[in-house]
């Protein structure tokens, strides 16, 4: 009897020392953004279940859906802090939505810890507010990282024009004039226009670009406009040597369409990855899901909350400002390299996690997603010009 009290006193103090965290989630489950939202949530649940698992911190997660639509967001946000009481929110994925969360973020006052919103414009509309910690990198570092990408095509491959097809949300059309203006010093020719986002009408735009003849036509949007890209691209004879897209995420299943072969684009983490963190993550989402994700974002949810269980954990509190403390001071191997935060380069907000390190450039060869630059990490050459040129 005294050994069963004992363990019972054990259980009891275990239970006692754990450290309960109810953390808000805010994604895009519907809308233009959800293979993002998804695949994010996935991750989140994915490494939750395993917080729980090992005792220490004890996470209950509410999750509410954004709609990729700032009308749906800052209802569902307010009631995350009015109705489920919560100051400690995951989320803010696409730009425009995170945009429009400023104003009741700093109302409310929550400790914000951000997995996507890659607009500068965002960057500027959380200047000064102390419990912002953004993960993804900006769009200048996405900027960095292709322009390396396009500075090599124009030495090797000799590309020398651009055809820019790009959102006219905070997504796509942040920085476009910066962008333009880099590209024409690398030696490019630019033409650039937008296109009204989730119209999923590009054909007016394409036929003008068919008169430009560039070497690379590069896309900036969602996911939903992969496939109607390369499908209106090849309806009004537009052939481009390389289409190359910058979206958060893509379509499920476009690998297996034949007009996704030899288009490329830019990702910070493939299942490829050969960091222990990578393989481990792999391994758990392939156990949990009985598949295995291509998709960033989800290994980036993974790292928010594994990240924020290490800081109450250091923090020894469910304090938001206690755990922003631990946070800030947090180093920690990822999936996607070491994880630390420091100020953004413009200065604006003190917490910036990863940079234009975690990019790397990706073509769709054979079914599927190969790292093909820098050649650090490619596992397969370039096709230049793709098939889309060749047909």
């Amino acid at each position: 009897m005294r050994k069963v009290v004992g363990f019972l006193v054990l259980i009891a103090g275990l239970a006692w020392a754990q450290i309960p965290l109810k953390v808000g989630v805010i994604l895009p489950l519907s809308g233009a953004s959800a293979v993002s939202g998804k695949a994010a949530l996935n991750g989140i649940q994915l490494a939750a279940d395993e917080v729980n698992a090992a005792g220490k911190v004890r996470l209950e997660l509410i999750v509410v859906d954004d709609g990729t639509d700032p009308a749906k967001a800052v209802p569902a946000f307010t009631k995350l802090m009015t109705v489920d009481k919560v100051d400690i929110v995951i989320g803010g994925l696409a730009s425009g939505v995170t945009f429009a969360l400023s104003g009741p973020v700093k109302q409310y006052g929550p400790l914000f810890l951000v997995i996507g919103a890659a607009s500068s414009v965002v960057e500027q509309a959380f200047e000064g507010y102390p419990l912002f910690f953004h993960y993804h990198p900006w769009d200048y570092h996405n900027v960095a990282a292709a322009l390396q990408f396009f500075q090599y095509l124009n030495r090797e491959h000799g590309a020398k024009k651009v055809a820019i097809l790009y959102e006219d949300g905070p997504f796509g059309s942040a920085g476009i004039g910066v962008y333009k203006q880099q590209l024409e010093k690398l030696g490019y020719q630019v033409q650039a226009e937008p296109f009204k986002a989730g119209s999923g009408q590009f054909t007016a735009i394409l036929t003008r670009f068919r008169a430009f003849a560039p070497d690379i036509l590069y896309w900036i949007g969602y996911d939903v406009d992969a496939l109607p890209i390369a499908t209106q691209a090849r309806q009004v004879g537009l052939r481009p040597k390389l289409i190359y897209g910058a979206p958060p995420s893509w379509p499920i299943g476009f690998e297996k369409n034949p007009l996704s072969n030899d288009i490329a684009g830019m990702t910070a983490w493939l299942p490829t990855v050969a960091n222990p963190q990578s393989r481990r993550f792999v391994e758990a989402y392939r156990k949990k899901y009985g598949e295995v994700t291509e998709e960033y974002m989800a290994p980036m949810g993974y790292t928010i909350v594994n990240s924020l269980a290490l800081a109450a954990e250091k923090a020894g509190s469910a304090d938001k400002n206690r755990i922003a403390e631990a946070l800030a001071g947090l180093k920690m191997p990822t999936p996607f390299g070491l994880l630390s935060f420091k100020p953004s380069d413009t200065g604006r907000t003190k917490y910036q996690g990863f940079g234009p390190e975690i990019w790397f450039q990706f073509q769709y060869l054979q079914g599927s997603r190969r790292p093909v630059f820098p050649k650090n990490v490619a596992t397969r050459p370039l096709r230049y010009p793709g098939e889309y040129y060749l047909r």
